[in-house]
């Protein structure tokens, strides 16, 4: 279970911020499938709304930072590609799995996502705080990820 902290904050409360707790909600929700007993098909959906959700955040950030001439862009925008094939690869991993392979394949799967967007929050994102006033001017561009038709519950 992943929980929010004002130290993941990139740009108190903003776009960046509304988006990584969306994401986190998704994380949570697909971890904690598992109590309920493992619906394979459920948890599909809630990874495929993840990838969803993921590229669709992806790619507002990386906008936002090429307006502001974010010198780390590039290497961002790597991170992000590598992120989306790591969770190509899980979902098939997991959509061919079955029974026990399945349940080890999930806690894998939220290990992998908890520490991945902790990770890349902590170590990648927050090297945008200095942008935070020059990306805000053009976040009113973009509305809420929660508003996206795609629901995960």
């Amino acid at each position: 279970m992943i929980t929010w902290r004002d130290k993941m904050s990139i740009d108190n409360g903003g776009v960046i911020d509304q988006d990584h707790k969306h994401l986190i909600e998704i994380i949570n929700r697909f971890g904690e499938i598992a109590a309920d007993g493992l619906d394979k098909e459920e948890a599909a959906e809630i990874l495929y709304a993840l990838k969803f959700y993921t590229q669709t955040h992806f790619g507002r950030e990386e906008q936002l930072q090429n307006l502001v001439s974010f010198p780390y862009a590039d290497a961002h925008h790597h991170e992000h590609v590598n992120l989306i094939k790591t969770l190509d690869t899980a979902i098939q991993h997991f959509k061919e799995s079955d029974g026990e392979q399945q349940e080890r394949l999930h806690v894998e799967i939220q290990e992998m996502l908890h520490d991945w967007l902790i990770n890349h929050i902590l170590f990648s994102d927050l090297k945008m705080q200095m942008y935070v006033d020059a990306m805000k001017k053009h976040a009113s561009i973009f509305g809420a990820l929660k508003d996206l038709e795609v629901d995960v519950t």
